[in-house]
């Protein structure tokens, strides 16, 4: 039996992200229990000054300026909807 998360969703604490919010968007998100997600805090993503960052892998998805309200919409529509956010991907990482 294969117990290891399908996603992995990695928010940044490091310096910029964690002065503009990062700590809460963490929060917001570990406290919604789905299954087969692993939630975690990770250091810099090197796209400082564009944060809150938040990861979804194995989808290869950045999401960026995250605040608790974005991270409630990530949980619903990409993680338990399997529906991806253009709008709120760092555009730099998804152009159009």
């Amino acid at each position: 039996m294969n117990s290891s998360p399908i996603r992995q969703v990695f928010v940044c604490q490091h310096l910029t992200c964690s002065k503009d919010g990062a700590a809460k968007v963490l929060a917001t998100l570990q406290q919604q229990k789905i299954v087969n997600v692993s939630i975690k805090a990770c250091g810099c993503l090197g796209l400082c000054g564009s944060g809150p960052i938040v990861v979804v892998f194995p989808d290869n998805v950045y999401y960026w300026h995250v605040t608790p309200k974005k991270a409630l919409a990530i949980i619903e529509t990409h993680l338990l909807g399997n529906v991806e956010i253009p709008s709120m991907m760092h555009p730099r990482l998804h152009p159009n």
